[in-house]
């Protein structure tokens, strides 16, 4: 139905890998939906490392993945793919409302250059026909488009998306060479963003306000507060116990200032595509329209 891109112009420290880790799963939460989450990186990066995935006895070289990209892969050659296939080959993480879907296997340093390029633009044609594929069969797919320059799969992503969010942070320094210079890909213009923070932190005098005010940002941005609690999270690869125990209750109690923060980005996101309304509707602490 919808695709939600998440990317960043900087190489690190932006936190974008860790809100699309999270922001399916706060949708799922929320909202009457089926999510995907998906990246345009291989096996065992990215979103993946949030997860406790199944790991595999023996090297991911010499693996016959039976999930994910390299599944669909061969359905593609084999001329049947259809959406349904993709629901098949993805990962659960929460019963029938969020899967995951895994990257392809990496290339051998080995491959003749020329082979490892043509396997690139197959992988490429098979992500945009899987991304539309998951439009048919997922309410939304939340996709993590990665850091820097975006790649071949990655320009695919963005290139689908309905909705982008961006990842930045506080380092001015960075940003001005980011975003003065208009070196944001061109598969970003007359998409519709929204902005993220990644580790906010609301002491400093580089406030969202004043950063939206300099670099003319006109829609929604978002402080995502650091957490050493989901740092450990991340490094256990255990983000859905950690979100689920900090949503809060009905009377939001408990309810954890991060978890807020991408919950606002996950409203505004439905907002924006006209995903089902959820319960969602708290204020946020760390927000700006």
């Amino acid at each position: 139905m919808s695709l939600i891109a998440v990317w960043s112009p900087l190489k690190s420290g932006s936190g974008s890998t860790l809100l699309a880790s999270c922001l399916p799963i706060v949708l799922a939460f929320e909202y009457q939906v089926k999510v995907l989450l998906a990246h345009g990186g291989q096996a065992g990066e990215r979103v993946e490392q949030a997860f406790a995935l199944k790991e595999e006895a023996f090297d991911y070289m010499a693996a016959f993945q039976d999930t994910g990209l390299d599944a669909l892969e061969r359905l593609n050659a084999s001329g049947r793919l259809n959406p349904d296939n993709v629901r098949n080959y993805a990962l659960p993480l929460l019963s029938d409302r969020l899967d995951l879907l895994c990257g392809p296997k990496p290339t051998s340093v080995n491959d003749f250059s020329a082979a490892r390029h043509a396997e690139g633009v197959n992988r490429t044609e098979l992500m945009v026909k899987v991304l539309a594929s998951s439009k048919r069969s997922y309410d939304v797919t939340v996709a993590d488009a990665g850091n820097g320059v975006p790649r071949a799969a990655d320009r695919a992503i963005l290139q689908a998306a309905d909705l982008i969010i961006v990842g930045l942070n506080q380092n001015l320094h960075v940003l001005k060479r980011e975003l003065e210079k208009e070196r944001l890909p061109p598969e970003l213009k007359e998409k519709d963003c929204l902005y993220m923070i990644g580790k906010y932190d609301r002491e400093s005098s580089c406030t969202l306000q004043n950063m939206k005010r300099r670099f003319g940002i006109k829609t929604m941005a978002v402080g995502v507060p650091y957490c050493s609690r989901m740092t450990d999270a991340w490094n256990m690869s255990s983000i859905i116990p950690y979100m689920q125990r900090n949503r809060g209750g009905a009377d939001l109690k408990g309810l954890n200032s991060l978890y807020n923060a991408v919950r606002q980005l996950a409203d505004a996101s439905a907002e924006q595509l006209g995903l089902p309304s959820g319960r969602s509707k708290a204020g946020g602490l760390h927000a700006f329209g």
